[in-house]
């Protein structure tokens, strides 16, 4: 096991008339390299899970895995363990603390002790990485920039100490179109080409379920279905019934299913998509 929980249960305010089970007995993991999603309603307890993969929750019952060890109290197996496992939240804005987006990119590299010019080059190569070295924008305050822009700050700002595992809640939230295209062309570069692990937390699968091979779905603080993501997409509705609504291209092609011609439902993306239309015109052909 590469990344993952076993039993991982976590309660809010426990011992108080608010306590709240936000996560019940949850055990998955996954391998190192994937792309993976963890899905599921809003209040289904996405949010609360992926905190736990670096540490900033802990749980109440249960362990959380990396590596095949358990991750302990240690403030310094902590601090460790949040330099190979980057979170990025829902709003950038609830991790900025710096003046300037280069102070904001510069903070983890400087905590970690490198040299002035070290942390230099580490910014640009964030920079680089996320297409905002040629914007100009070191000098500027964050909360100056577009939402797109403050995303990548904030991927920026994680990617600088070089994490093997990069977790993203909703991130999708506030992004035009543009910004969604610019946001998953890079995870798809940082997964595809240097091997980096990325998992998203998501109620919008139109993007993501292109990208996955893993997938959780969680119904309120339960894991209800795991496994390979061409498995859980042909499940339509058992999706359904837990208010998900199926990756456009597999909506498809069930339509395509159900007017009565003979197509594999559980395809999710457009290339294995236009393969099963061309099998299908092929056949139909005299």
């Amino acid at each position: 096991m590469f990344v993952g929980t076993e039993q991982l249960t976590h309660v809010y305010m426990p011992g108080t008339p608010f306590s709240t089970k936000a996560l019940r007995d949850i055990s998955f993991s996954f391998q190192k390299g994937e792309f993976a999603l963890i899905i599921g309603p809003s209040g289904s307890g996405k949010s609360t899970l992926i905190q736990h993969l670096n540490g900033l929750l802990r749980p109440t019952s249960g362990r959380v895995i990396f590596e095949g060890k358990n991750i302990g109290r240690d403030k310094r197996d902590l601090l460790h363990l949040r330099r190979r496992i980057g979170l990025v939240f829902q709003m950038p804005e609830e991790q900025f603390f710096s003046e300037t987006v280069f102070d904001e990119i510069a903070f983890a590299p400087r905590n970690q002790g490198f040299a002035e010019n070290e942390v230099k080059i580490r910014v640009d190569e964030a920079l680089e990485k996320t297409g905002l070295k040629g914007l100009d924008l070191k000098g500027r305050h964050p909360f100056q920039l577009s939402a797109g822009q403050k995303r990548l700050v904030a991927v920026a700002a994680v990617l600088s100490v070089n994490p093997e595992v990069l977790i993203l809640d909703e991130p999708t939230v506030a992004l035009d179109n543009t910004g969604r295209d610019n946001l998953f062309d890079l995870l798809t570069e940082l997964n595809r080409e240097e091997g980096l692990t990325v998992i998203i937390s998501t109620h919008h699968l139109d993007e993501a379920a292109a990208l996955a091979s893993s997938v959780l779905v969680l119904k309120q603080g339960e894991l209800v279905m795991s496994g390979p993501a061409e498995d859980i997409f042909s499940e339509r509705d058992q999706l359904y019934n837990l208010g998900l609504a199926l990756p456009p291209v597999n909506e498809i092609m069930h339509g395509i299913f159900e007017k009565g011609f003979s197509v594999n439902t559980s395809v999710y993306t457009l290339k294995e998509a236009r393969r099963e239309i061309n099998k299908l015109i092929r056949r139909d052909k005299p």
